[in-house]
């Protein structure tokens, strides 16, 4: 899988979505990454946010989790969490890593994804807008 420091510039999207997109728990077997606890209510809604993310592209392949010896879960689409100027962007198997390799996300991120609306709803779309999601749009033309 593509490793970036948590709070790099992803460009991983588009050059264009880079200046915008923090990269969160994209993590490598290569690279230490923090750990330690995060309270179960914040776990449970990120992985409801990740029930069904909005997708401004899909990719045809998986990406898999190099930290674990055997069978590695994979997974193949990514979560936008909108937060003031910048949005947060993070593969599914964050919940992985914090779940079996106790991967412990930025602070910024966790409160950001406390107060992050359904994916669903306008308002979460308005928050992407509001936080430089344009970038992340097609152009028309």
């Amino acid at each position: 899988m593509t490793h970036f420091d948590d709070f790099a510039q992803c460009d991983y999207f588009s050059e264009n979505s880079a200046q915008t997109l923090r990269a969160i728990g994209w993590l490598s077997n290569a690279k230490a990454f923090p750990t330690g606890p995060i309270d179960s209510k914040t776990f449970s809604k990120l992985k409801e946010l990740l029930n069904a993310p909005w997708q401004p592209v899909v990719f045809a392949g998986v990406h898999n989790c190099d930290l674990c010896q055997f069978d590695p879960p994979c997974g193949h689409v990514n979560l936008f969490v909108p937060n003031g100027s910048i949005i947060f962007v993070c593969p599914e198997l964050i919940v992985h890593y914090i779940a079996a390799h106790h991967y412990r996300p930025p602070h910024d991120f966790l409160s950001a994804v406390k107060d992050c609306p359904n994916t669903r709803t306008m308002q979460y779309k308005k928050r992407l807008l509001e936080s430089g999601g344009r970038t992340l749009l097609p152009k028309a033309g």
